[in-house]
């Protein structure tokens, strides 16, 4: 795995590091299901050089499938879009790799290693931990789980449909909000940028002294905060205040920012939201603000950003004013801002009838203008190594006011003209910047969630279908598009069902190859939905909001939940074709799988449970991801366990029905079986 990630440039990061987190559960899954069944072959009196070879050898069909069903299944990564698609392929690459290898560690080094350890050595007298452990698990096998198993397969029906009603629990969880929904988690951080905005053409004195009130706000804030902890720590340890830039892309002597050092996530147990929301709550409205924020920015985008776009501007600015103030009614939102400021002030200058009839153009008129109260350059004097430049320009008392621009003489063809029977003038505000998107100007207004516990969905959802056409309605010529994590979370949407279903056929065809059976490969495949609600379960369970991250964990999920089931299937088929009756089939694989089966969800999930209980803000947004496979496992392998057996016999039951309509044979379970692998 090393030397090939090596190849290809990957560092072990906190991405490469959770992929190897999660393969080393399924390397260890792979070893537990081929020296599992080597044991079992000991145990019947072969000897260990046999046991070794038949039970590794019996091993390969369902675990090769296993094992490349998962590669198959980590292959989409590698073709996802957006910001975490640059460098998400990088845990699908180490995945693979080291599962590659694990085929050769699997079949070739285990089985040696096995065959003449004392593993498979008669023993005659074994330790009490082994007792007890043989102890407990012969209790799990066959007075706990043996009645269970024979209980769903009897109510085969019952135990079928039955999951029917935990997808729609799952799904009315979701719609009633109990098990949050967003695009991107927050990842929280230990600092909290403060971005000030004003006018332009404001000075550095006027920004510095509002800073200079927020950071007194904000040590105000630290000492109240401080008094209401048991440590009586500080929360803010420094603040750093720039001037001329910020972190909403905006440069000039009006704008800046604080800067708030924070005291360390894991020592300080809080959000920074809360401190920021804090922050806000003290220092109060600012008229002179054009745009003021407290908190961090998402490297995902803002989670409301709209753009509006149009080829007016006099209509784009209503519809900005309008969106806005509707923004702003929402609680769930805070700091809404939008990209076209008032810039400095300009004087506009337009012709007036006079001049176009005496043929003068704009031009000939601003550039007198400009001569006279900018000047222009009409010598350069060289004076030994120095060089003087010579300006010629109106004196300071003649361009000492706006008043004076009126009484400004024209010169033109036909004579000397005061500049007021040519031209007239207004004094007005430029703005900062003009961006265009698809050949049209653009204005960008953006929000933030006031709280991390608050669903996005549904406030893009109503500011979609009823903030939106209501504005546009009142505009005109004027189109909406949702950007931020609006758009980022399509252009992954997007991908995944490009990649996804493909990787799914692959993993089908796959199945169906080795089972030879297209009904039992699409019961495998079947599981996979219900491994996916165990994922939402565990975002419930823990507290966590449904997110992309999230999603990522549900495809890797896919090609691991199936990987027991496989097994399973294959244990049944083998027992049918040592002659058990199709029940005595299924019910047998139940009781020899259970044990490899729990230890290879047992090993996965307990590998990821360090990431699950790390407080570091580096490991933060892997959480979502670790919740999903690791949940989505457990609630898969209960569901494998007894779903998967009933699951069986009704689709046998049905095959029996439906072959009874083509032949008047007596058919029995175990002759429509050898019938279907024919």
């Amino acid at each position: 795995m090393f030397i090939l990630i090596a190849f290809v440039g990957i560092t072990i990061n906190v991405i490469s590091l959770f992929g190897m987190i999660i393969v080393v559960g399924i390397l260890v899954d792979d070893a537990i299901v081929v020296g599992e069944n080597i044991f079992a072959h000991y145990e019947r009196g072969k000897p260990a050089l046999n046991a070794a070879i038949d039970g590794a050898f019996e091993m390969l069909p369902p675990v090769f499938t296993s094992v490349f069903t998962t590669i198959v299944a980590f292959t989409p990564f590698f073709f996802l879009d957006g910001v975490m698609g640059k460098f998400i392929w990088h845990m699908a690459l180490v995945v693979i790799s080291a599962l590659l290898f694990s085929l050769v560690e699997a079949f070739f080094i285990l089985p040696a290693h096995l065959a003449h350890s004392k593993g498979l050595q008669s023993h005659k007298k074994d330790s009490k931990l082994r007792k007890k452990i043989e102890k407990f698990i012969h209790i799990l096998t066959h007075k706990i789980y043996a009645p269970l198993l024979r209980s769903a397969m009897n109510h085969k029906w019952i135990t079928v449909i039955a999951p029917t009603a935990f997808i729609l629990l799952t799904i009315g969880l979701i719609k009633g909000g109990f098990i949050g929904l967003t695009f991107f988690p927050i990842i929280d951080g230990d600092t909290i940028p403060v971005n000030l905005t004003l006018v332009a053409g404001r000075q550095e004195k006027d920004v510095d002294e509002i800073l200079a009130k927020i950071e007194k706000a904000c040590w105000q804030v630290n000492e109240e905060m401080k008094k209401e902890r048991p440590d009586k720590k500080d929360l803010i340890l420094g603040i750093k205040r720039v001037i001329g830039s910020n972190d909403l892309k905006e440069q000039g002597s009006h704008v800046g920012k604080l800067k708030l050092q924070l005291l360390d996530g894991e020592a300080r147990m809080m959000d920074t939201e809360i401190i920021s929301n804090r922050i806000r709550d003290v220092v109060g409205p600012i008229p002179e603000a054009q745009n003021i924020t407290f908190g961090r920015v998402s490297m995902f985008g803002k989670p409301v950003s709209i753009s509006l776009l149009g080829t007016e501007p006099d209509q784009l600015r209503k519809a900005r004013d309008l969106l806005v103030a509707e923004l702003k009614e929402f609680d769930a939102l805070k700091d809404v801002v939008d990209t076209e400021q008032e810039g400095r002030r300009e004087i506009d200058i337009r012709l007036k009838p006079r001049a176009d009839a005496m043929g003068l153009k704009l031009q000939d008129v601003i550039g007198q203008v400009r001569q006279g109260f900018f000047g222009q350059q009409i010598q350069r004097i060289q004076r030994g190594r120095d060089e003087i430049r010579v300006w010629v320009r109106y004196s300071d008392k003649d361009r000492a006011s706006l008043t004076l621009l009126d009484q400004m003489r024209i010169r033109t063809p036909q004579g000397e003209y005061p500049f007021s029977e040519l031209a007239y003038y207004k004094v007005r505000r430029g703005v900062t910047r003009i961006n265009h998107l698809n050949r049209r100007r653009e204005i960008t207004v953006e929000a933030s969630l006031s709280s991390e516990d608050v669903d996005l969905p549904p406030i893009l959802n109503e500011i979609q279908t009823e903030v939106v056409p209501k504005i546009l309605s009142r505009v005109n010529n004027v189109q909406a598009l949702f950007e931020g994590q609006s758009r980022e979370q399509k252009k992954i949407t997007t991908s995944v069902i490009t990649a996804f279903p493909i990787a799914m056929v692959v993993m089908f065809i796959m199945i169906v190859l080795v089972f030879r059976s297209v009904a039992q490969a699409g019961l495998v495949i079947s599981l996979i939905p219900l491994g996916i609600m165990g994922a939402i379960w565990g975002h419930g369970i823990r507290g966590i909001q449904l997110n992309m991250l999230s999603l990522y964990g549900i495809i890797a999920l896919t090609g691991i939940v199936v990987n027991d089931s496989i097994v399973l299937v294959d244990q049944v088929n083998r027992n049918l074709r040592l002659g058990q009756k199709f029940f005595d089939a299924v019910y047998n694989a139940g009781i020899s799988r259970l044990r490899p089966i729990l230890l290879t969800t047992l090993t996965t999930s307990i590998g990821l449970a360090p990431i699950l209980i790390e407080k570091s803000r580096q490991a933060q947004f892997l959480i979502p991801m670790a919740v999903s496979v690791a949940f989505g496992l457990l609630f898969g392998t209960f569901i494998l366990l007894l779903i998967l057996p009933a699951g069986l016999l009704v689709l046998n039951r049905v095959r029996m029905v439906w072959a009874g309509f083509f032949t008047s044979e007596l058919l029995t379970p175990e002759s429509v079986e050898r019938q279907s692998e024919s």
